[in-house]
């Protein structure tokens, strides 16, 4: 598992869906809804300007009373993320999700946003690396 890069062993085919810092946060909030994804990307002419997630919406806008229209995502976004490149392994983003609790990481190519990599699909990778040295292990005790 941990040799594996993020794109394409863990994100291979994803829409990656990409807003401008003057969405609404509405807008965000019904397409995350749509497309069942906790994170969007916030990008200015292309470039990563920062993620938001439905933790910052929960915990800057719901919960606070705000009406989701009236508040742009760059007023609730998380401005500059910690990335990586679409060459990293596995085990560093698991690292560093760990280490600093986010649950999405975006991936770049310099300053451009090229994927999201979520704790979910860590999990899911980890989980098969798992259940094949299980498998492994099983046929090295019946031989």
């Amino acid at each position: 598992m941990m040799k594996r890069k993020l794109v394409p062993d863990i994100v291979k085919s994803q829409e990656l869906i990409l807003v401008p810092e003057d969405t609404a946060v509405s807008t965000v909030s019904k397409l995350m809804a749509e497309k069942n994804i906790g994170a969007v990307l916030v990008v200015n002419h292309g470039n990563l300007v920062g993620i938001v997630t439905e933790r910052d919406l929960n915990n800057k806008v719901l919960s606070k009373d705000i009406d989701p229209a009236s508040i742009e995502v760059a007023q609730v976004m998380t401005r500059n993320p910690d990335t990586l490149p679409p060459d990293a392994d596995a085990s560093e983003a698991l690292a560093l999700m760990q280490s600093k609790h986010y649950r999405h990481l975006p991936i770049t190519q310099g300053k451009r946003a090229v994927g999201i990599v979520s704790i979910r699909d860590l999990f899911k990778v980890a989980y098969e690396h798992l259940m094949e040295e299980v498998e492994f292990r099983d046929r090295m005790m019946r031989v």
